[in-house]
């Protein structure tokens, strides 16, 4: 069995167009409720809005219609209607309203949507993509675009700050949507290491609606530029994938006049993996957004997630998706006992710059290469074996099995090849981040290992249930609770229970 990654993304652009025609009725309503604000408000984006939502409307009503025409008629109508191609800026926009009703009105029908977003998410990007490909090259001015995201209700934007690169780090060149009248000539002229100390400043001065509200940032790079958004931490989740492709989007209106060619897939599948785990707010989930992303944009059934220690010479499971996550947790295996990754990483040694050159393995019978215990376990045929590292500093933090399900075979053409090595290194980048924010330490990682009775014994501590009344809650005895109190107090370096409630909640494993 092969299936490719160009058709493996077909696959995925055909079940947003399903999820699109399944709850078009709640879209509908969606949708009309956004141009009835804009309508009201006297927004001049209320009639781009309006003939686009026809569009769509008229792509609901009749099932024959492909996306392409969908596409070709939002492009040539738009002439028609307005006398010009569209504008890549107010074309974004619109489009990311319709999408954004879409995943509302997904969220509130469906009981589990998670694995539905992705699918969306992917035939918007095409959609926007191929709109604005086939569309004349038009005036862009990123200072209009980012007033229009700041001055949307929709997108709840607080301000954005444009920080330009200097030497000695970053420096503020504008904030839209913040008064000048409170940044100071100070603020401007200094230079600072990392955006990070520029949008603390910039926090400090942002005026409070609600006393305990709460705000977050997030950078996308813009040319030499880094552009920081700002709204409130409810909000970041949702918009992140938008802002980033919108970015990626216009840079390459601007830049470039691209031509779609066969194969190019395997980028789609880099960006939308990239903006996928951009969502993770800790490392527990950036584990699991990581392992999801695999088998949501690559021809994968299942992806179990390892870590590797140099100093142990072995492997360590932290997440199982479609595996059973309890029995990929407990595995810690000593590397020698795979013959092929053994040998790569013994090469890599003398040059550990090279980290950034592994090359994901295709084993076509895993029987050869792993053990048979666990060949028997997971029910393994073919699986490919993809590094996780961090190029920057030519250290390998991990790896990914990946394969198409329990016993079957199957082959690897060359773009998923390609994705694997970018996904690795995406993934790579992103749980360094986490590991040095908290200054953790590679045993450390192991936190992320907690039993669900661990997690659940969290949790309860967090809410203040004495160790009786955890010890009736779960049905053990009292003694037992105590044991594992006093094993997650060490494990989490906390002096009491209520320090190592507050440790887990910070760490992302309790609520």
């Amino acid at each position: 069995m092969s299936l490719s990654l160009n058709a493996h993304m077909k696959m995925v652009m055909k079940h947003g167009v399903d999820l699109l025609r399944s709850h078009q009725q709640q879209i509908t309503s969606e949708c009309k409720e956004i141009l009835r604000y804009l309508k009201e408000t006297h927004k001049g984006s209320a009639n781009a809005f309006e003939f686009a939502f026809n569009c769509f409307t008229a792509f609901f009503r009749s099932d024959q219609q492909s996306v392409e025409t969908l596409i070709y008629n939002i492009r040539s109508q738009w002439v028609k209607e307005f006398n010009r191609p569209p504008e890549p800026h107010m074309l974004i926009f619109i489009l990311a309203l319709i999408e954004n009703s879409v995943h509302k009105a997904i969220k509130e029908s469906t009981t589990r949507s998670f694995h539905l977003h992705p699918s969306v998410q992917y035939l918007f990007s095409k959609i926007c993509e191929k709109a604005l490909l086939i569309s004349k090259q038009a005036a862009f001015h990123i200072e209009a675009f980012c007033e229009q995201l700041v001055q949307s209700e929709q997108l709840r934007i607080e301000w954005i700050a444009r920080i330009s690169h200097v030497d000695g780090g970053y420096r503020l060149k504008k904030v839209i949507g913040m008064d000048d009248g409170i940044i100071t000539s100070e603020l401007y002229e200094r230079a600072d290491p990392s955006w990070f100390w520029l949008s603390e400043a910039l926090l400090k001065l942002t005026p409070r609606k609600k006393p305990d509200e709460k705000r977050d940032v997030f950078p996308v790079p813009w040319k030499n530029e880094v552009l920081i958004f700002c709204m409130s931490d409810h909000d970041v989740s949702a918009t992140i994938p938008f802002l980033t492709y919108a970015m990626h989007l216009l840079q390459m209106e601007e830049e470039i006049s691209v031509k779609i060619y066969a194969g190019d897939q395997w980028k789609d599948a880099v960006i939308l993996f990239n903006e996928w785990i951009m969502r993770s707010q800790d490392l527990n989930e950036a584990i699991q957004n990581i392992a999801y992303g695999y088998a949501q944009y690559l021809p994968f059934e299942r992806c179990a997630l390892f870590r590797y220690s140099a100093s142990d010479g072995a492997g360590f499971g932290l997440f199982g998706y479609h595996f059973n996550n309890a029995d990929i947790q407990n595995i810690k295996e000593a590397i020698h006992h795979f013959p092929s990754i053994s040998k790569t990483l013994a090469n890599a040694e003398p040059q550990p710059k090279m980290v950034q050159h592994f090359q994901p393995l295709y084993i076509p019978k895993a029987s050869e290469e792993f053990p048979m215990q666990y060949v028997k376990q997971f029910q393994l045929e073919s699986v490919v074996v993809a590094p996780i590292c961090v190029p920057s500093e030519g250290t390998l933090i991990g790896g990914a099995i990946l394969d198409q399900g329990p016993g079957k075979f199957f082959q690897v053409d060359s773009s998923t090849f390609t994705s694997l090595l970018k996904f690795g290194q995406s993934a790579g980048e992103l749980l360094a981040k986490f590991l040095k924010a908290n200054q953790w330490d590679e045993k450390q990682l192991e936190l992320v290992q907690l039993s669900a009775r661990e997690i659940h014994i969290l949790q309860l501590l967090a809410d203040g249930a004495s160790t009786m009344e955890a010890a009736e809650i779960l049905h053990l005895s009292e003694y037992t609770v105590r044991d594992y109190v006093s094993s997650l107090m060490k494990r989490l370096h906390a002096k009491n229970r209520t320090e190592a409630a507050v440790k887990a909640m910070r760490l992302g494993l309790i609520h």
